[in-house]
C-alpha cells in the first residue's frame, strides 16, 4: 500500500513523476471496503502465475526505488495493527535470521507505528482527495460539452451511440425531412 506520507515525500525529493505510473487507485467494492493506493502488480518471468511489485527487477533482485520506496516495504514484515506488532509474513527471507539489536527493534517499531499512523490518515483522506479531484474532471468535462459547436454534438453523439450499440438519432435536418 502507499500513504499520503508516500507521496509527499517523493514530491519532496523528486521522484514522484517516474513512481506515479505505477501507483493506481483501489476502488471499493462494497461498503465495507475503502479506498487505497497501491503499486501496480506485474507478472514475474520466472513464474508468470506469480505477480510483483512493479518496482521489483526480477533480474537483480531489487527494488528499482529502494530508497524511496513506500513506507509499508521499509516496514515488511512487521506490521502494526493499532493495538500489537505482528508480522505480516513469517515467509519474508530475514525472519528469523540473526540477531535483532534493541535499538533496531525499536526504530522498526516506531516505523510500523508511523505506517499505520500513514495508512489510517490515507484511509481517511483518500474519499475526499477522490471526490475533489472527481468534481473537478466533471466540471471540465461539463465546460468542455458546452463550448462543443454543433457538428462536434453531433459527432459526440454517435460515438456514445456506437458505443452503446444504438443507431444515431436522426434530425429532420440529416434525414431532409420536415413536419
Amino acid at each position: 500500500m502507499v500513504t499520503i506520507g508516500d507521496l509527499a515525500r517523493w514530491m519532496t525529493q523528486g521522484y514522484i513523476m517516474n513512481i506515479l505510473p505505477g501507483i493506481s487507485i483501489h476502488m471499493p467494492e462494497s461498503e465495507q471496503d475503502s479506498f487505497y493506493f497501491e503499486t501496480a502488480r506485474k507478472p514475474l518471468e520466472n513464474d508468470p502465475e506469480s505477480t510483483a511489485c512493479i518496482f521489483y527487477n526480477e533480474k537483480a533482485n531489487a527494488c528499482e526505488i529502494r530508497y524511496g520506496r513506500p513506507i509499508s516495504c521499509q516496514t515488511f514484515p512487521l506490521e502494526y495493527n493499532g493495538e500489537k506488532f505482528v508480522l505480516s509474513s513469517k515467509d519474508c527471507p530475514g525472519v528469523g535470521k540473526g540477531d535483532v539489536s534493541k535499538e533496531a527493534l525499536q526504530e522498526a517499531r516506531n516505523l510500523a507505528e508511523k505506517e499505520y499512523n500513514e495508512r489510517i490518515e490515507t484511509k481517511n483522506a483518500l474519499p475526499a482527495v477522490y471526490s475533489v479531484m472527481m468534481n473537478q474532471m466533471i466540471r471540465q468535462s461539463a465546460e468542455a460539452m458546452q463550448n462543443l459547436s454543433e457538428e462536434d454534438r453531433k459527432k459526440m453523439d454517435e460515438i456514445l451511440a456506437k458505443s452503446k450499440g444504438e443507431s444515431p438519432a436522426e434530425d429532420d435536418s440529416t434525414t431532409g425531412q420536415s413536419e
